[in-house]
């Protein structure tokens, strides 16, 4: 019997498609977000034969109207959600003021990114900045008055250590995840008095199955911090394997 329902925005093939997992076989209604239709068929696919108890939605968190109405189908489908999980972003290796130093960044056996190349400009800040930033905030807008007047909830941002100190050939992202994590501290000290825990969990390696950064692992993190104590919340949480996980590869 599922206990409530949980919304995962930004479902792609790694540690998007294992939160959905690790929060359906914990016995939440799972809805999730992802941009393309042919992904969230995909996904519903592999779901379904698993027997998880998940819905997928086509809408892009850049697009208010669009969360909004996904929103407003899974409240219609399966109540006020008890979680919401912000894991959308992009991610690209930019600079600010000159070209790209890498072709692509590859860390470990993760799949590589192919880097910008030119300095990012106006347009693709403000655009970058929706995605990273302004969309965790329409979603926490969505669930924040239901789970207010419950007194109960949780909303988790999926930061990373780029938040503490900006890595060279991240820029863009730096920045967004740095202005994520304000604005996870800023609305937990919002929700917080009212029993809303708001964590942004910042990922201190690069995700890649079979390592101390495997999708499932840190996925099984944030399960681990809806169910904690409000005794023990706090605003960050740092998903670290070794003390010194840290710190720009690329400089």
């Amino acid at each position: 019997m599922s206990r409530g329902c949980a919304v995962v925005i930004g479902a792609g093939p790694g540690l998007g498609l294992a939160l959905v997992r690790r929060f359906a076989s914990g016995g939440l209604q799972v809805a999730y977000v992802a941009r393309r239709r042919g992904a969230v068929d995909d996904y519903q696919a592999l779901l379904d034969g698993e027997g998880l108890p998940a819905t997928g939605y086509v809408a892009d968190a850049a697009d208010p109207p669009s969360i909004t109405d996904v929103f407003d189908r899974v409240r219609a489908d399966h109540g006020d959600p008890q979680v919401l999980v912000y894991n959308a972003a992009i991610i690209e290796p930019s600079r600010f003021a000159t070209p790209s130093g890498i072709e692509e960044a590859r860390y470990a056996d993760a799949p590589g990114w192919k880097a910008h190349g030119a300095p990012v400009d106006f347009d693709y800040l403000v655009d970058s900045f929706r995605t990273n930033v302004a969309g965790a905030l329409h979603a926490a807008q969505q669930v924040a008055p239901a789970m207010i007047s419950r007194g109960k909830g949780t909303i988790l941002l999926t930061g990373g250590v780029l938040a503490f100190g900006p890595w060279i050939e991240w820029g863009a992202v730096s920045l967004g995840k740095a202005a994520l994590r304000s604005l996870g501290h800023s609305l937990f000290k919002e929700l917080e008095p009212h029993g809303v825990q708001v964590v942004t969990v910042a990922i201190h390696g690069t995700m890649a199955k079979g390592t101390a950064y495997d999708h499932d692992r840190v996925a099984e993190a944030y399960w681990q911090l809806h169910g904690r104590p409000r005794a023990d919340w706090h605003p960050d949480f740092h998903f670290k394997a070794e003390a010194g996980d840290r710190g720009d590869p690329d400089a």
